[in-house]
């Protein structure tokens, strides 16, 4: 436990609480208050009550609630954004309000590809649905958490794997609980409309975006495309040995992405990311202190089997064409690195492959021998196979734990319960290598400056964009270590800002600085906040809008 003082409400307004959504749907002892109040990143504020509504109803009465007693209300549907902000409110003493009861699939269309679902619906939980009543048809997730929220990635505007990895692109049609308590619909009309969930725009102004990233209202449901299953599927890697071919790489996926044969959003990582998800730093014999040096990264590199460049992607469609997109990309990219193409029949022979390596040494030696890897990469593959058509995995949790002093769980891992040090970084750049790579190379040395490993995760946001997402991790016992953290976190939104970037979502502790360069934006965000939200209940602060307490 902390020895912060945790924020108690009257008792007055958690009988109110209560009343409206059920005693035990009101929580307010030490131990619950300090559970909701975790997170990775280096920022600690406490809440005074979590609530958990069961409806838009519920919903709307807490949230007046909130207005009449003039307590922050912050809004969370499944508050697992690890890294980001996860439940925390700039400040102590607000109401969390987790939407994880609302967790219903209220309509799936076959025919039109969509469905109807709550702020409460997992990954894990969507996909499982989809497979029980057998329909055709596949999520897109990301490679978080399995227990992450649908809607909530969505509307922060997160990014998937599938060509539907646009999470807010394939949102259509919302239901909205404003800061007065009121509900609307965006798209026409409250109820009937039978365009709702297929026509994006609806008519007049278009007003779903405002939903996201923002603090103007809570969405309690919304229609979600989905992904008909193809005829045919292969996930692939891609492996660039030689740093040298980086800029050819980079204009060939360019041309292929424009050209449509590239249709997945394609990740590509650094030798740094595969490392934190096969080992822990202090399991290694490398250097312990500061970011690793040239030689222990070769040195890992040898000893896992691992490129200093890897992709992942999915083809998909006919037979004919995902033969045809194999073609395209060994035409353009062969000459360049290894390509692995793994169809749904090799992954269960090399699940197979895995289960009897792990049993039998001598088989683990020549499959390793043979393949050209390592058995703890092999097991990426299913993962990342799954994910790429919509099956989530908790199997890249992991890499939280990269810098944990102590074992690293195979199930059940919580870095925010183990204090794991890990805050994201995600801006986005054009999709260029003149771009990019100048970009890379001075990043790499601002996350050396302050003695962190560089951590980069490139995801194509579009043929036009690439995410260019890092992770700084750290020990979160070592307080030297938070401080060096922070540093670093601002000193890359600097780095952004003078190379005319931005970041593609931010969390908590990037908000402050999100409007820096834009004020007239700030100020229409600010009057629309105020005009639907004159006393500043909902979330304030939230990507800078509203009241925003310095730290």
């Amino acid at each position: 436990m902390t020895a912060e003082p945790i924020p108690e409400l009257a008792d007055d307004i958690v009988r109110e609480l209560r009343d409206a959504i059920g005693t035990e749907h009101v929580l307010t002892s030490p131990a619950d208050l300090e559970r909701y109040s975790r997170c990775t990143i280096p920022w600690q504020r406490y809440c005074a009550a979590v609530v958990f509504p069961d409806s838009a109803d519920q919903v709307a009465e807490v949230v007046r609630i909130a207005a009449r007693r003039k307590i922050p209300l912050w809004p969370f549907s499944g508050g697992i954004n690890q890294g980001y902000g996860a439940t925390l409110a700039p400040e102590h003493g607000a109401i969390v309000m987790l939407l994880t009861r609302m967790n219903r699939i209220l309509e799936v269309n076959e025919k039109l590809a969509y469905a109807v679902i709550e702020p409460g619906v997992t990954y894990r939980q969507f996909n499982d649905h989809l497979k029980a009543h057998g329909h055709k048809l596949w999520i897109d997730c990301t490679d978080g958490p399995t227990n992450g929220s649908v809607i909530g990635n969505a509307l922060d505007r997160g990014i998937g794997e599938t060509p539907y990895g646009d999470h807010f692109g394939n949102l259509c049609g919302l239901e909205v609980i404003l800061p007065t308590g009121e509900k609307i619909h965006t798209g026409g009309q409250l109820s009937g409309l039978k365009t709702w969930h297929v026509h994006k725009w609806g008519v007049g102004p278009y007003l779903e975006g405002m939903f996201t990233q923002s603090n103007f209202g809570i969405v309690t449901r919304a229609g979600v495309w989905l992904m008909p299953q193809p005829e045919a599927y292969n996930s692939f890697v891609y492996e660039v040995h030689d740093p040298a071919h980086v800029p050819a790489v980079f204009d060939a996926f360019l041309e292929l992405a424009l050209k449509g044969v590239i249709t997945a959003k394609m990740h590509m990582i650094n030798d740094f990311v595969s490392i934190t998800l096969l080992t822990q730093r202090g399991k290694e014999q490398v250097n312990q202190k500061g970011c690793l040096t040239e030689t222990d990264l070769a040195h890992l590199r040898r000893k896992y089997r691992i490129a200093e460049w890897s992709c992942a992607g999915g083809l998909y469609g006919t037979r004919a064409q995902v033969r045809h997109q194999r073609a395209l990309l060994r035409k353009h990219l062969g000459r360049y690195g290894k390509f692995t193409f793994i169809s749904d029949a090799r992954v269960g022979y090399l699940k197979q492959l895995i289960a009897l390596a792990k049993r039998v040494p001598l088989v683990r030696k020549i499959a390793e021998a043979a393949l050209g890897t390592t058995l703890h990469v092999m097991e990426f593959a299913p993962h990342v196979h799954g994910i790429l058509q919509g099956i989530p995995s908790d199997h890249f949790v992991k890499h939280a734990y990269y810098r944990y002093r102590g074992e690293r769980p195979e199930r059940n891992a919580d870095p925010a319960r183990d204090r794991c040090g890990l805050t994201w970084f995600a801006p986005i750049l054009p999709f260029t290598q003149e771009e990019v790579l100048p970009f890379l190379a001075a990043s790499k040395r601002l996350f050396a400056s302050q003695g962190f490993d560089f951590y980069v995760a490139q995801l194509l946001m579009n043929p036009r964009a690439i995410i260019c997402l890092m992770a700084i991790i750290y020990d979160r016992d070592d307080p030297e270590e938070l401080e060096r953290a922070d540093r670093l976190y601002n000193d890359l939104i600097t780095e952004i800002q003078g190379r005319g970037y931005q970041q593609y979502r931010a969390g908590l502790r990037g908000w402050p600085r999100v409007f820096e360069q834009a004020p007239e934006l700030l100020d229409v965000n600010n009057r629309i906040k105020a005009a639907l939200d004159p006393d500043g209940i909902l979330a304030p602060g939230r990507y800078g809008i509203g009241h925003l307490p310095q730290p």
